[in-house]
């Protein structure tokens, strides 16, 4: 009996995300489904790990047994093991009632016997809801979907659904999707017309109208934060904490130290917390195709597990996102750079150019003409690449630190238009 292969827990993660087979994720996509696994089973996986695993970054190691435990815990199994099992039991259900053609004998009455019957059935039934998945099962125009913020900007953030499911058939629920994963859906009632929820975090989404697996309506909505936002990232269905103006603002910089963090009661250890930096803007104009973009960071904590000063730079866009990597140089041989289609691992590539001494300020530029990009670290050239996803607009920064961390000077460019993010 052969046993469940990584193959197998990859299909069932893509059925989970809704977001069709890996091979056409983006990198965004991937960013997602990191934030999503820790905050659902408290390991971290990273995107380079994520991408190895899904085949889009060629690797001949197999994956860990904590990457293969976190992702089945992921989808609801105990861990990798009971994953097995479970696929071991359901082939083994299968082996027991082969479906066989009858053979005809010279002269003999061919009979079917009865649990084949349940078995042809089956096989109908299958066939009959694949024909049915493929045929468009509402119009849209028959349903409304809208939304609004209750503030215009700041963190957290109401958002209120307007929404007509009325004509939704009886045998369908009615769900609101508030992001890009639908599998993390709310129940509504069909015959209501509003509902509301909290977003925690800045950002772009796509919210959708759903009866069952159906997408009958979507829009994007846009977290728009109060200029340069202080977070301390928590756990899934954990509230995160927000640093008060005064703690990040400083004269020339924004940014929060160890005694700040000691403040809040922020334990350095033995986890690192994740301090993200955010400036979700009302952009006009900026396109992924043609920019340049220009910061300064510094990680001001390399003790215990932060000796590598790993710091996450993200321009992110509407429907996609750039993330570049920063570390001390010793520990470039685990970065993973990606931007608006392109991904790229330091297991195949050499990225260690984007290694520096945090300890003090790091310049990072960003240039790209044409879709093609450059990326500088000290003014040094760490690395060329060329956008593979479609243009689309630019919408907010965010700087992501293991511990404290400070940023300053971030300007973004378009041609004459300058914004700066301060």
């Amino acid at each position: 009996m052969k046993k469940a292969t990584p193959e197998k827990l990859r299909k069932e993660i893509e059925e989970k995300q809704g977001w069709g087979s890996a091979e056409n994720w983006s990198n965004y996509d991937f960013e997602k489904l990191s934030e999503e696994i820790l905050q659902a089973t408290e390991v971290s996986l990273s995107v380079s790990t994520l991408k190895r695993f899904f085949g889009k970054v060629k690797s001949t190691s197999k994956p860990s047994f904590t990457t293969m435990n976190a992702l089945a815990s992921y989808i609801g199994y105990e861990d990798w093991r009971n994953f097995e099992n479970s696929a071991l039991k359901n082939e083994e259900i299968i082996a027991e009632h082969p479906i066989q053609a009858p053979k005809e004998r010279r002269g003999e009455k061919i009979v079917i016997k009865p649990y084949l019957y349940s078995s042809l059935l089956v096989v109908l039934a299958a066939g009959i809801f694949l024909y049915l998945k493929a045929t468009p099962k509402y119009n849209p125009e028959d349903f409304s979907f809208s939304s609004k913020t209750i503030l215009s900007k700041g963190l957290p953030n109401s958002v209120v659904f307007d929404y007509d499911a009325s004509k939704v058939n009886a045998s369908d629920s009615v769900f609101i999707s508030q992001n890009w994963d639908v599998s993390r859906k709310t129940l509504v009632n069909k015959n209501d017309k509003h509902y509301s929820s909290i977003y925690y975090y800045p950002g772009y989404f796509r919210a959708k109208l759903m009866a069952g697996n159906y997408v009958l309506k979507e829009h994007d909505i846009q977290i728009i934060t109060d200029d340069w936002t202080g977070i301390l990232a928590g756990p899934r269905n954990q509230r995160p904490l927000y640093f008060a103006k005064e703690k990040i603002y400083h004269d020339t910089y924004i940014g929060l130290s160890k005694k700040s963090l000691e403040e809040y009661n922020v334990d350095l250890g033995p986890e690192l917390p994740q301090v993200w930096f955010s400036n979700q803007k009302d952009l006009a104009n900026f396109k992924t195709d043609n920019f340049e973009f220009e910061i300064e960071v510094k990680s001001d904590y390399s003790e215990g597990k932060a000796a590598c000063q790993k710091v996450q730079v993200l321009l992110q866009a509407k429907d996609d996102i750039l993330i570049v990597p920063l570390s001390q140089p010793a520990c470039v041989g685990d970065l993973f750079l990606s931007a608006y289609g392109f991904g790229v691992n330091s297991s195949s590539a050499d990225l260690s150019g984007f290694g520096a001494n945090l300890s003090d300020w790091v310049n990072l530029k960003v240039l790209c003409k044409d879709k093609k990009l450059k990326f500088y670290v000290n003014d040094k050239l760490a690395y060329k690449a060329e956008i593979k996803n479609a243009v689309n607009e630019i919408v907010g920064v965010h700087v992501r630190f293991e511990g404290p961390g400070s940023l300053r000077n971030a300007v973004l460019k378009s041609g004459k238009k300058v914004c700066n993010f301060d």
